[in-house]
């Protein structure tokens, strides 16, 4: 990879819906190297697909928060897969240290986050959570900028 292929990367990471005539005139390359360069990031697996970006605010989710909990090792993946699945729930991390993970979840109402606190507490292997509200967010990518 090298600087041209970051560039284009660059423009698509701030606007995944640049067209290549863009591209073109950003960066004075044909279409056709653009075109070739973006091919072969795709085959390196470098670019997984693009994907569309939702405010949350726009939508009700006005809530988010850092949920940790703590569950049994020979469980958490057992668990962790069964909580992926809740459209509540963005970000799943499993991690060292005092709890055997943390989510990342947004919720429209304070009753909701309350239910789905209650409702992983319930559940068999999870022994604790801990639960922040997040007040502010200064950057929340899951990528590495280019």
């Amino acid at each position: 990879m090298d600087e041209i292929d970051r560039d284009i990367l660059r423009i698509l990471q701030a606007n995944a819906r640049t067209s290549y005539r863009e591209i073109q005139d950003k960066l004075g390359i044909s279409i056709g190297t653009i075109h070739n360069r973006i091919s072969k990031l795709k085959d390196k697996g470098i670019i997984n697909g693009y994907t569309l970006k939702l405010n949350n605010e726009k939508l009700g989710y006005n809530l988010s928060f850092l949920i940790r909990i703590n569950c049994d090792g020979k469980f958490t993946e057992e668990v962790l897969n069964e909580i992926a699945k809740i459209p509540e729930v963005c970000s799943v991390f499993h991690t060292t240290g005092e709890q055997s993970a943390a989510l990342i979840c947004r919720f429209k109402e304070s009753d909701d986050v309350h239910k789905f606190i209650r409702d992983l507490n319930k559940k068999e292997y999870i022994s604790r959570t801990n639960s922040n509200m997040i007040l502010k967010e200064y950057k929340n990518n899951s990528f590495v900028e280019i």
